[in-house]
């Protein structure tokens, strides 16, 4: 069963905290056939998190971005699969007024002269607008509100010194040439979406381990290339090291060891990043090579 609890904004009447009052309510309000009673929020859970952390994080979110802006928020947490802890999150579309009642989403607004008389169409109907109360359907809006959920979830997973971070952007806004993973959710289509995600980490996998054997290939050619010019007292240092460490030490390990430095340091000094700190890593790691 999912956990479920709704938020309500200050001004809202107390059967708002009742889920099935509070829809009957919505639909009584919105009685045209087109009416849309609700939005509808979702996203996933970061399963590096406890679940207690998981909900300290959405209902913070939810209240910050949603409530507090007006909306009531109706919240079911999902856990029917271990790996896949998502959120559903219900949104009212309409405002409350001060006392408690319905608030308008729109109003028109009529489109006058320079003489401020209202102005009609060649048919005879006066001009005018529909004006949004609310900017809760706008698109800037949704893009706002999904920023601000990455960064919530950053925000989390750096503070328990956790490296990995999530963006709201597409891998195309990120210049990063790969493919994404679907969200496999619960239903029907849930097998299809699982089946296709194994295959994007089964090409991931390959194309990791093609790069590595190119780098491989590269740096191969440039060991045999130095070991030809080493010196005596070169080559005993060498065997010394190996005796001492009582492992056998080539070029190639060596310059594997020196690799896997670089990206410890790598990885460690962009959780800082300054202005331009990671071209400078870049640039570093072409001098070395």
């Amino acid at each position: 069963m999912p956990e479920s609890f709704i938020l309500t904004p200050e001004n809202a009447p107390e059967w708002a905290s009742d889920r099935e009052q509070l829809w009957n309510e919505v639909e009584k309000k919105d009685r045209k056939s087109n009416s849309r009673y609700a939005k509808e929020f979702n996203v996933a859970l970061p399963v590096e998190l406890s679940e207690s952390e998981q909900k300290e994080l959405l209902t913070k979110y939810v209240q910050e971005n949603f409530v507090d802006q007006g909306m009531v928020a109706d919240v079911a947490i999902h856990r029917d699969h271990p790996d896949n802890p998502h959120a559903h999150v219900m949104l009212t579309n309409r405002p409350f007024n001060p006392d408690g009642t319905w608030g308008q989403k729109t109003k028109t607004e009529y489109i006058l002269d320079s003489h401020g008389n209202k102005t009609k169409t060649p048919a005879g109907n006066v001009r005018n607008r529909k004006i949004w109360l609310v900017d809760w359907d706008k698109k800037e809006k949704i893009t706002e509100w999904r920023h601000n959920w990455a960064a919530s979830v950053n925000q989390a997973l750096e503070q328990k010194n956790i490296p990995d971070r999530i963006s709201e952007k597409s891998f195309v806004e990120q210049g990063i040439a790969d493919t994404p993973m679907q969200h496999e959710g619960i239903n029907s289509k849930r097998h299809e979406r699982k089946a296709f995600n194994q295959q994007v980490k089964n090409y991931r996998k390959s194309k990791a381990g093609y790069k590595n054997m190119q780098e491989k290939v590269v740096n191969r050619g440039h060991l045999d290339s130095l070991s030809k010019h080493f010196s005596f007292n070169e080559k005993k240092v060498v065997k010394e090291l190996s005796h001492e460490l009582k492992t056998y030490i080539s070029l190639e390990s060596l310059d594997d060891k020196r690799r896997m430095l670089f990206n410890w340091k790598n990885s460690t000094l962009i959780e800082h990043d300054d202005d331009g700190l990671v071209d400078q890593l870049h640039n570093q790691r072409r001098t070395v090579h």
